[in-house]
Parts: structure tokens; sequence; C-alpha cells
């Protein structure tokens, strides 16, 4: 079974992300998702707006545990977003106390971050 990774981040339609990156975060997140599960993992990316609460997010931590949750760059970077992040950090402690949770920053990809704690997994094919 491949290393579940959720990774958590701002909707596209946020504020905080200005309109002209948009069609440009679109292709990349997809080019991300589909790169982590060519490399093994399973990889999926949601996104959670903080004015929406948490809920939803939890419930889906309860119905399919992950290994991972990796908080991105959009929540983890922005001084803003602090109390966000610390709100989605609170949920997985409560809905999934045994997955690992991660900070992704600018400084390096998303796929180190990743595997500072699960090394590339054996793709089977």
């Amino acid at each position: 079974m491949p290393v579940s990774i959720l990774h958590v981040g701002l909707p596209l339609a946020h504020p905080k992300i200005p309109v002209a990156d948009r069609p440009t975060l679109v292709t990349r997140l997809a080019a991300l998702q589909q790169a982590m599960r060519d490399a093994g993992y399973d990889y999926e990316i949601v996104q959670l707006d903080p004015d929406s609460g948490l809920d939803g997010f939890k419930e889906r931590l309860r119905l399919k545990p992950c290994d991972g949750v990796l908080i991105g760059g959009g929540v983890a970077s922005d001084s803003e977003m602090t109390y966000f992040m610390e709100l989605i950090v609170d949920a997985v402690h409560e809905a999934a106390p045994r997955a690992k949770i991660m900070f992704h920053s600018h400084a390096v990809s998303v796929r180190t971050t990743v595997e500072r704690w699960f090394p590339q997994p054996a793709i089977e094919g």
C-alpha cells in the first residue's frame, strides 16, 4: 500500500492568491500531484478556506486516514496564516493522530519535504 499524503492549501479563488497567478498554479499543482503519484505516493491536494471551518477536513481524515499531511507554502510561509495553520495542525492531531505533519516552504521542493519523513517508495509495476 503506497504512502498516502494529503497536501493542504488555500482555494485558488482565495484573495491571497493573485488572480493572474491562478492559471499557472492550476497547471503546477496538477503536475505536482502527478509527479508525486508517479514517484509512488498516494498524493492528494485539498483546498481549505480559512473562513469555512475544518469540520469537512476532519471528517475526511477520519474516513480516509493518511500517513502525512503537508501544509503548503501559501499557508505555512505566510505569517498572516499562522492561526489557520495552527487550526489545521490541531485538526490533524484530533482526527489523524498518527499522521506526520509537514510544512512546505519554497526553500525546498515538495518532494524533498515529503521524503524527509517518507523516503521514495518502491514503485510497483
